[in-house]
């Protein structure tokens, strides 16, 4: 599939699911509709293009003429509208699980870390103050500042839950948010059954 084709099969997916529903109480509809802003997040991720700024130069460089409105709009509007998504993005998320193909009774559970800042600008950062802390990256073995992602990863490697916490929270305390509402069992480096019970390497989980 080319690219061309895989942007115009993004968007039907999407907008397809956004219709009928509406997200904004008040204030006008926005110049770029949810269905293109969530489109070229999407297809940006796909390529590798990690930043707001980059998808939105990218997009408005290759493809203006089929997002026209990306002339008109700043890429900090693009990114505050990309960024209010983010409860339609979970809705999608979970919508798009049920037509993956995956085993919910058998998933791995881990965790990565997610720097708010580099190391020597830690001690000056006002950005996340309260939320952020300072953890160990363990595969670096080195401190870092800000966040750790947790995730749950079903057979064959899709990530069906994800928790964002502090660094220095331990895993053990993420653990009963990841596997709630599931069933079967969960590997990890360390895990706990729900009743705090200390195990390493296995967990079973029960709804």
């Amino acid at each position: 599939m080319d690219l061309s084709t895989f942007i115009v099969a993004v968007f039907c997916l999407i907008d397809d699911r956004l219709k009928g529903h509406r997200f904004r109480q008040r204030g006008p509809a926005p110049k770029l509709s949810d269905s293109e802003v969530l489109t070229i997040e999407v297809v940006g991720e796909f390529l590798g293009i990690d930043t707001d700024k980059a998808i939105h130069l990218f997009f408005r460089r290759h493809y203006r003429e089929w997002f026209p409105a990306l002339g008109e709009i700043h890429r900090t509007i693009f990114s505050r509208q990309a960024a209010n998504l983010w409860k339609l993005k979970e809705r999608l998320w979970q919508d798009l699980l049920l037509l993956a193909p995956h085993d919910p009774t058998f998933a791995l559970v881990d965790s990565m870390p997610l720097p708010a800042c580099l190391f020597a600008r830690a001690y000056r950062c006002r950005r996340f103050r309260g939320e952020a802390a300072f953890g160990k990256d363990t595969l670096l073995k080195q401190t870092f500042y800000g966040f750790r992602v947790h995730m749950r990863v079903c057979w064959p490697g899709l990530i069906t839950r994800l928790s964002v916490a502090p660094a220095n929270a331990h895993e053990l305390c993420v653990l009963p948010e990841i596997v709630e509402g599931t069933s079967g069992l969960l590997i990890g480096e360390y895990a706990t059954t729900i009743r705090q019970r200390p195990r390493k390497g296995w967990l079973e989980a029960r709804a």
